[in-house]
């Protein structure tokens, strides 16, 4: 029964590139938020893709908010100066090269917070274990007791195997949906840029900027979230086979409910 058990939770496919592996549900969750895992998958070559139709629109918005913007100034004639024209220019020239090297700017702010999450990693794997689930749910049958223990216990973690993958699955779903964001980000970037050499949308270019950044911090808050995962997982003591099963399902709750709420504080953070 141990072994139906174990086999059950050793679910391991690819998709879109990344490997996903119940039975190594952290270390899988970690590698999906990975910067360098990311850029090495298929999928990754969409928002390259993406984004070089997208620039040519962007520097199309950006001439169009810098006319707009001259107009403006030249109709306020009484305030207008070669000063004030020549500082829409500079902005214009310098919204130019952003819009043009977005994609590298995006790049440069993702590897800086792939290096605080690396860090976090290494710190984090030097001090809790990573615990292999479906050996984890094996052993709650082997330790149930006898053997009519230990196949009520087998039959309890069958009726709770759906409600249990489920959990784990709105986890990956969760984790999935910023690696969607940074695609979305990454190949529409020059848009919010472009609106940002506009006077009265300058704050748009500063926000998506702020936001990039908040996706970057974000992969490092999912990890300590599984670090707080793996750490309770190993002091779960002093429970009986079933009790030990109602606290994993808790603890998986626990755990999709703190990564739930990672992408609004790292926003809050960050002011994005």
């Amino acid at each position: 029964m141990a072994g139906l058990i174990e086999n059950l939770f050793k679910i391991s496919f690819k998709i879109l590139g990344f490997k996903i592996d119940i039975s190594d549900f952290v270390g899988t969750i970690r590698r999906l938020c990975n910067w360098n895992t990311i850029t090495g998958t298929s999928i990754w070559s969409i928002a390259s893709g993406i984004h070089s139709v997208i620039v040519p629109i962007g520097l199309s918005l950006l001439t169009l908010f810098f006319l707009i913007d001259l107009t403006k100034k030249v109709m306020e004639f009484e305030r207008l100066s070669w000063e004030r024209v020549v500082f829409t220019c500079i902005r214009f020239l310098i919204f130019k090269m952003l819009i043009e090297n977005s994609f590298e700017l995006l790049t440069s702010i993702m590897t800086i917070t792939n290096d605080i999450l690396t860090k976090v990693t290494a710190t984090i794997s030097s001090s809790a274990s990573v615990p292999d689930l479906a050996k984890q749910m094996g052993d709650l049958v082997r330790n149930a007791g006898g053997f009519i223990d230990r196949g009520f216990m087998g039959v309890i973690i069958l009726i709770l195997y759906i409600p249990f993958m489920g959990t784990l699955i709105g986890v990956l779903v969760q984790v999935f949906l910023r690696i969607g964001k940074l695609i979305l980000c990454f190949s529409f970037s020059p848009i919010p840029i472009a609106i940002g050499t506009w006077e009265d949308g300058q704050n748009v270019a500063k926000r998506f900027i702020m936001s990039a950044i908040s996706l970057g911090i974000e992969a490092s808050m999912i990890v300590v979230a599984t670090a707080i995962y793996s750490l309770a997982l190993s002091s779960l003591t002093d429970a009986s086979s079933i009790s030990t099963m109602i606290g994993i399902m808790f603890l998986n709750g626990f755990l999709m409910a703190m990564i739930s709420i990672t992408g609004n504080l790292s926003d809050k953070w960050t002011g994005g």
